[in-house]
């Protein structure tokens, strides 16, 4: 897995800090084991998957000091060797999660991963009973994670075609035998190539754009945030299985937080991602 997170932004009121940087690029590259763990008997139909992080780095640049940057950079390293199961019922979709709160330092931060692990799902939302070459549809998933309600992210999909699956990603080590055809029995395999395209949508009209959780905590959030993002993804057509996913995306805010002790914070600026998830073949199965 590859992530590159360019955030240009601002913050006024009670948590101005005008010496903090204003631009703060994250790039994060790691390696996850995905095993298939026995089913779920409360599941019907569906599976359970444990995922190890058997390697974790990052680096990070900003345009002045950042004193926590040392301090992020090992939270990543620190995910080496964690493990995390979670259950995707028979359409796909991620239903239980455990092992993030090990991770992660807070809930919104545990929210945040389960919504990123229920992206993966190639199945989710796409329509019963497959799909066929040329075929679009659309799907929505809560974005709960933000600071204003009744957001979700709308997709459209289009089955663009068949193809040999996903080149050799350059960056990722040649697995033993790949370089002798003769010595790698499995034959190659074609993907469907499916297009998606992410916008950030209003679902319905709300009173009060504050998200329960703040309103838990005598905190009222006001403001716009935006978001677009394109997904490429490469699904086997053999296995189901998701070969490769390569997503851009940018989102825009400009929300303001206030306190019922009348003391506000503003948070405004762009956040720019890339993403790459790429399957690879297992070392250890190779003959």
């Amino acid at each position: 897995m590859e992530f590159e997170t360019t955030t240009d932004t601002s913050r006024s009121g009670l948590a101005s800090d005008p010496q903090g940087p204003s631009s703060l690029v994250v790039d994060w590259n790691a390696t996850v084991r995905i095993e298939v763990l026995p089913p779920d008997s409360g599941t019907p139909g569906g599976i359970r998957l444990r995922t190890t992080y058997e390697k974790s780095a990052a680096s990070i640049r900003s345009d002045t000091f950042d004193p926590a940057a040392d301090e992020t950079t090992e939270q990543y390293h620190r995910l080496e060797g964690k493990v995390v199961e979670f259950t995707l019922d028979a359409g796909g979709k991620v239903k239980y999660v455990s092992g993030i709160e090990g991770i992660v330092d807070s809930e919104k931060a545990a929210q945040s991963a389960r919504e990123w692990i229920a992206q993966l799902s190639a199945s989710a939302g796409a329509p019963p009973g497959g799909v066929s070459v040329g075929q679009t549809w659309s799907s929505e998933q809560p974005a709960d994670s933000l600071p204003i309600a009744g957001l979700v992210w709308h997709t459209d999909s289009e089955y663009l075609r068949n193809e040999p699956c996903h080149p050799r990603n350059p960056d990722v080590p040649p697995v033993p035998g790949d370089a002798d055809p003769a010595a790698n029995s499995q034959p190659a395999t074609d993907c469907a190539v499916i297009l998606a395209n992410l916008n950030l949508v209003r679902s319905k009209s709300v009173r009060d754009p504050t998200p329960p959780e703040l309103q838990k905590n005598g905190v009222q959030s006001t403001g716009t945030w935006n978001g677009t993002a394109q997904s490429l993804l490469y699904v086997s057509l053999a296995s189901g299985l998701v070969i490769s996913v390569t997503q851009t995306g940018t989102e825009k805010m400009n929300v303001t937080l206030t306190s019922n002790r009348n003391t506000s914070m503003r948070y405004a600026g762009t956040i720019s991602t890339r993403s790459q998830v790429a399957l690879v073949p297992d070392a250890t199965l190779v003959k």
